[in-house]
């Protein structure tokens, strides 16, 4: 690594991996937009979201939010995962 320019040298990427307890996903996945913008966040998991059925959603700002939950709407969870991360 000596002698290298400050650019080429070798990087360890950052996961930033983090839980939320949202209680309720209904009208918060905008708040969980932001959240994972302000804290660069790559990859939040989501639990008690209350949401009926799998589902995928993917929003204007490059998250997309993939959730599971039963008919009862209780137990429910997903996982937002930034663009950055995605398999194209």
């Amino acid at each position: 690594m000596r002698g290298l320019p400050r650019a080429e040298r070798h990087r360890p990427k950052t996961f930033r991996l983090r839980t939320l307890n949202v209680g309720t996903l209904i009208g918060i996945s905008t708040e969980v937009t932001d959240l994972m913008k302000r804290r660069r966040i790559e990859n939040l998991c989501l639990q008690e979201t209350r949401w009926k059925e799998a589902k995928t959603k993917e929003n204007g700002d490059r998250i997309k939010l993939f959730h599971n939950g039963e008919d009862t709407k209780r137990n429910g969870v997903g996982i937002a995962v930034a663009e950055s991360l995605r398999i194209r």
